[in-house]
């Protein structure tokens, strides 16, 4: 997982760099012979990792849509075969608003009625310095997946705020 995310940021900073092209090439090689890459898998941490291929796929490797595809349709697949942490559903999440839209398209609007309710509906604490680090993040993926429907696309550069009276989180989508 650490490997693919620094790949992606390194790629991200210098995509024309001819090393950051050779790594980003072997291991996208490197990846099609692995279980959580490339195949059906929804065991264990590979359940995890196929969904840090999804995002890295979604910065290096745009093109391979159907490879996106299959690492969404590996998480729809074995999403509810046990009771999983919270941070799955939302990296998952991350990686749809990360990419391009006509693949994720699909899976977004499934979403979008709850996506819609979180941002409009709901505060968020900030007691923490937990909360204080992860309650924001989770506020601008909502925002980043609903930003991509033309008819929300004005609420791209909105940012979070707390409210003074009750110190919570919050999103204005008037």
């Amino acid at each position: 997982m650490y490997e693919l995310e620094i790949l992606r940021l390194l790629y991200l900073f210098a995509p024309e760099n001819v090393e950051v092209k050779n790594m980003v090439s072997e291991t996208l090689e490197r990846l099609k012979t692995t279980c959580f890459g490339y195949r059906d898998d929804g065991v264990g941490e590979c359940f995890d990792t196929s969904l840090v291929v999804l995002r890295f796929l979604a910065t290096v490797a745009q093109e391979e849509t159907e490879w996106m595809v299959s690492r969404m349709e590996n998480y729809n697949r074995h999403f509810g075969d046990k009771k999983r942490s919270w941070f799955s559903e939302w990296y998952y999440w991350l990686c749809l608003s990360e990419m391009p839209f006509d693949i994720a398209y699909p899976e977004i609007e499934k979403y979008k009625d709850e996506i819609r309710n979180r941002l409009i509906n709901r505060s968020y604490v900030m007691n923490s310095e937990k909360d204080k680090q992860i309650h924001p993040v989770i506020l601008c993926i909502l925002r980043n997946l609903l930003s991509k429907y033309p008819e929300y696309e004005y609420i791209k550069v909105r940012q979070p705020y707390v409210n003074k009276r009750d110190g919570r989180l919050y999103f204005d989508m008037s």
